[in-house]
C-alpha cells in the first residue's frame, strides 16, 4: 500500500484523495486541505512511488497498473464508497489511469493541469527519450543542481509571483526528494513511458472536472480537448494561476473542489473563475 495520509474517516462524508505532481509530495496541498476538511469532505494525501516518504520497493517496475492497483487498495482498505479522486500534473496522469481502469470505484474525478499522455508515436518515443535523459541527469549532477534547472522551466514562471515563504517551502520540499526514486519514476511512469488514454476518455462516464490555469496555454489546449472526448466533464479556466493552481489560488481551488465533491453549481458554469 502506497505511503498516505489521512485524518479519522467518517463513511457518512465524501472523501477526496489528492495526488501531487514530479518532484514534489504530499506536502504541496498544505493550503487547501484544512478548508476542504472543514466541508466535512475527508481527505487522503499519498506520496507516489519515487516520492516523498514512498516506501515502495525498487524491484517492481512502477507502471500505471501497480500504481493504480495501489491507490485501490486504499480505497478498499479504508471501506470508502463516494470518492473523488483529484491528480495535479504526473498526478493527474495517475488519476485518469485509476479511473479509466477502475471506473466503479470513484464518484468523480478532478484533473489539475493534467494530460491523458502521448498518442503519437514519434512524439511518444522522444518524450521517453527525454525522460531518460532527465533520469540520468538527475544521479549525474545530483538533487541540488536538478532542482535549479527544474525551477527555472517557463512552466512554472507563475510561480514567481508567490511569497517568499512559499517559494523557499516549494525548493525545500523538492530538495528533500530521492534522486533515485526520482529517476526510477520518470523511466517507469514518465509521460513518454505511461499509455495513452486519449481513446479511452470516451468511455469514462463518471463527472469529471477538469482545471488549468489561464497562464499555463499548453495545458488549457489539452484540457479544451479532453473536455471534447469526456461526456460527463467540466472545463475551469482559472484566473492568475499558471500550472500550479492549487498552490497559485488556494482559495479558488478550494472552492472549485468543494462544490463539486458536495453538488454545488460552479462546476457547471464553463467560465473564468
Amino acid at each position: 500500500m502506497l505511503t498516505h495520509y489521512v485524518n479519522d474517516i467518517d463513511h457518512n462524508k465524501p472523501t477526496v484523495i489528492l495526488l501531487h505532481g514530479f518532484i514534489s509530495d504530499h506536502t504541496t496541498f498544505h493550503l487547501i486541505i484544512d478548508n476542504i476538511y472543514k466541508q466535512n469532505i475527508n481527505v487522503i494525501t499519498i506520496d507516489l512511488p519515487g516520492h516523498g516518504k514512498d516506501h515502495s520497493t525498487h524491484d517492481v517496475t512502477w507502471d500505471m497498473a501497480y500504481i493504480s492497483k495501489e491507490i485501490v487498495e486504499i480505497i478498499d482498505y479504508y471501506k470508502l464508497s463516494n470518492v473523488y479522486l483529484h491528480g495535479y500534473s504526473m498526478g493527474g496522469r495517475v488519476a485518469l489511469s485509476v479511473a479509466v481502469e477502475y471506473p466503479n470505484k470513484l464518484n468523480g474525478l478532478i484533473l489539475e493541469s493534467a494530460s491523458p499522455g502521448i498518442s503519437n508515436l514519434n512524439e511518444k518515443l522522444n518524450r521517453i527519450e527525454l525522460d531518460n535523459i532527465r533520469a540520468e541527469k538527475i544521479k549525474s549532477i545530483g538533487i541540488e543542481a536538478f532542482v535549479d534547472e527544474w525551477s527555472k522551466m517557463p512552466l512554472f514562471d507563475s510561480q514567481l509571483s508567490l511569497s517568499d515563504v512559499e517559494k523557499n517551502r516549494i525548493k525545500q520540499m523538492r530538495l528533500s526528494q530521492s534522486p533515485e526514486g526520482l529517476a526510477k519514476s520518470l523511466t517507469d511512469y514518465g509521460t513518454g513511458n505511461q499509455p495513452s488514454n486519449w481513446k479511452a476518455l470516451h468511455q469514462l462516464n463518471i463527472p469529471t472536472c477538469i482545471l488549468v490555469g489561464e497562464y499555463d496555454e499548453k495545458f488549457i489546449n489539452i484540457g479544451q480537448k479532453m473536455k471534447q472526448y469526456i461526456n460527463n466533464s467540466e472545463f475551469h479556466i482559472v484566473n492568475r494561476a499558471g500550472h500550479t493552481i492549487h498552490v497559485e489560488q488556494p482559495e479558488k481551488f478550494d472552492t472549485i473542489i468543494i462544490d463539486f465533491i458536495l453538488g454545488g453549481k460552479l462546476c457547471q458554469d464553463n467560465g473564468k473563475l
